[in-house]
């Protein structure tokens, strides 16, 4: 018979991935040790929320230059998105990063803005920049797939998720590693950048979004962004949020099983419960495949 803890973290799980526009969306934080499964537990809930809701559009974000997570959900469940320029590619690590197709691939426009910066006398002017077309991504996402996104820049991420504030549906956005998009310590435009996101991040629940990141401890994401978190999921080796009910003994005693699956707490609106995340998404034989951008674009 289940625990109490149980039965709360279930209700806590089904709560995930219900949707009820009285309710609204979630923001949800992943933190754990190295190895206990935070990525894992974002292609659990990426392929429950495929299941659950086929005709959603689901957007999946990666690092670069590293193996490609989300294979092991199985190909027929990926579309890739990159640029219309042609500035990422995808290379073979077992090939020696030799360049490689992948399909399928679906191009997203660029456009050009204009905005204004100020000069080191403090005067301003105007500077050009070329931006992915976020409306043109999100018509292109296929929906019951995982659209896996790659922009020209990692901070491009802040204004897609903005722009879905305009989507009018359930949309849903998993990041892996928040800390490459909002990372606590910034300075200047990036700074300001991140407050107008955090917006963004506290209107999730209004505009029908569930956003859900990992991040190895929570300290790596800028505090604008994780004060707005609504659902915390702590798996092994996790550091204890200080709003956070749960205890860090608690937290210390879940159990590691690479096999069945490990164990994790949920904490959310003031309820917390304990869940086991059973599905083991393990390496894709022969798929050691990266995305690289071409030309970095850091953001100035």
């Amino acid at each position: 018979m289940p625990s109490k803890s149980e039965i709360i973290g279930q209700k806590l799980m089904n709560r995930v991935l219900s949707r009820n526009k009285d309710y609204g969306g979630i923001l949800g934080e992943i933190t754990g040790a190295q190895g206990t499964g935070k990525t894992s537990v974002l292609l659990s809930l990426t392929h429950r929320t495929i299941e659950r809701n086929p005709d959603e559009k689901i957007f999946w974000r990666e690092q670069t230059n590293a193996p490609i997570q989300i294979f092991k959900l199985g190909l027929d469940k990926i579309n890739f998105m990159v640029p219309e320029d042609e500035s990422v590619v995808f290379r073979d690590r077992d090939a020696k990063l030799a360049e490689v197709e992948v399909d399928p691939v679906t191009k997203f426009k660029l456009k050009e803005i204009t905005y204004k910066i100020k000069n080191e006398d403090g005067k301003t002017k105007e500077a050009t920049r070329i931006v992915p077309d976020y409306r043109d991504v999100y018509k292109k996402g296929q929906r019951g797939k995982a659209n896996l996104v790659f922009f020209k820049s990692t901070y491009d991420w802040m204004e897609f998720l903005t722009s879905l504030r305009e989507a009018g549906e359930w949309s849903n956005v998993f990041i892996d590693e928040m800390a490459d998009i909002c990372p606590s310590v910034n300075s200047g435009n990036l700074f300001k950048r991140i407050i107008k996101f955090s917006g963004t991040m506290g209107a999730v629940r209004r505009c029908m979004m569930n956003v859900f990141y990992n991040t190895q401890t929570a300290q790596d994401v800028d505090w604008k962004i994780r004060k707005k978190v609504m659902l915390m999921i702590f798996l092994p080796g996790a550091i204890k949020d200080k709003k956070s009910r749960v205890s860090q003994k608690a937290i210390d005693n879940l159990v590691r099983d690479p096999k069945n699956g490990n164990e994790a707490f949920l904490d959310m609106g003031g309820d917390f419960g304990r869940v086991r995340f059973k599905d083991i998404y393990r390496p894709v034989p022969g798929y050691h495949i990266e995305a690289h951008h071409i030309q970095d674009d850091e953001y100035e």
